[in-house]
């Protein structure tokens, strides 16, 4: 998620377990310690755009690793803390802060890799977005509250809020899956998966994704408590067959499979720009309408350049329609 969730979040699960520790330093500790986790955007190299891609969200953001990153930001705040905060506390303080934020990330739809050295799966529960200020805004005025006011008990409503939220956004992407799959039944569809996902800052409006093996279908869904499920179907794309994109063992063909292991396997060709002659494949999960096939980024390359590499691309121009249909489907002025 976003610096400013995983540094407040980070400060309620150290003040969990420092209760002893002064207010102040605990909560510093668990903010810096909350955000560390992303300093892996560092790896990053000008000869491979996926490198940045293959590492966040990677070792830095594991369970196992939670030890380690704890200890590197509680001997960096040690030189500044020592006389008000004893390096134990100050260790625990940053440890829970440190192993809060990749259990936060796996909340979202992006993937984290939770659980390495002993699996490479990316953990995506799909519960909430990467943005949400209605999480996040909440968390923030509490954790101010207990900082001026230095009552403890403000950062336990703030743990509360962060647990009620998070339920019900797990409420909310349950019913967005039995939308989908009610729709898939309704039409006699076969398919391999489904997926729901939040749309951006908000658990209304969801994203419905269905595989059928060869074609992408998705659909917007709008969810509120009390009424019918309102599913609008999105576009339908053909899914990318990546044996057909560059010869096996060719430097394309591996920087295909790193992205579709990345995507989760929802890869797609895209229209590249009119005046390229390069392909664009794009990752389907994400579009800021979430009818569309519109992508937030993809990777392009040359057909003809088997062992040239890809370059990561973010699709940053938003046009105003699809700005205003996401809107109007989040209102409900639209089907």
């Amino acid at each position: 998620m976003d610096p400013v969730s995983q540094g407040v979040f980070g400060s309620l699960w150290a003040q969990a377990g420092s209760r002893r520790a002064p207010l102040k330093q605990t909560v510093i500790a668990g903010w810096l310690a909350g955000m560390a986790p992303d300093l892996d955007v560092l790896i990053r190299s000008s000869d491979d755009a996926l490198l940045a891609l293959d590492y966040h969200r990677h070792f830095t953001h594991s369970i196992a690793f939670a030890p380690v990153g704890g200890l590197i930001v509680g001997l960096a705040l040690s030189p500044l803390m020592k006389r008000t905060m004893g390096f134990g506390a100050l260790y625990l303080s940053c440890f829970l802060g440190y192993l809060s934020h990749g259990l936060l990330d796996s909340f979202t739809s992006y993937g984290t890799s939770l659980y390495l050295p002993f699996s490479t799966e990316r953990v995506a529960f799909n519960w909430i977005s990467v943005i949400d200020p209605l999480f996040t805004l909440p968390l923030l005025i509490l954790l101010a509250i207990a900082m001026l006011t230095k009552q403890r008990s403000w950062l336990w409503g703030g743990a509360l809020w962060a647990t009620l939220y998070l339920g019900a956004a797990g409420w909310q992407h349950q019913q967005a899956l039995e939308a989908t799959k009610q729709w898939v039944h309704s039409r006699g569809l076969q398919v391999e998966r489904i997926v729901a996902k939040p749309s951006f800052a908000n658990i209304i409006l969801w994203r419905g994704l269905i595989d059928t093996g060869s074609h992408f279908q998705t659909l917007a869904i709008r969810l509120v408590p009390g009424q019918d499920p309102s599913i609008t179907p999105g576009d339908r794309v053909t899914a990318l067959r990546l044996e057909t994109q560059a010869p096996a063992g060719s430097r394309l063909r591996r920087d295909l499979e790193r992205f579709d292991h990345f995507s989760a396997g929802w890869l797609f060709s895209y229209p590249p720009a009119a005046d390229s002659d390069d392909v664009f494949v794009g990752d389907f999960r994400y579009a800021i309408d979430p009818a569309s096939a519109r992508p937030l980024w993809g990777i392009t390359y040359s057909p003809t350049k088997p062992q040239s590499g890809v370059d990561f691309v973010r699709l940053r121009q938003i046009d105003k329609s699809a700005r205003e249909q996401f809107w109007s489907r989040l209102l409900g002025q639209t089907r």
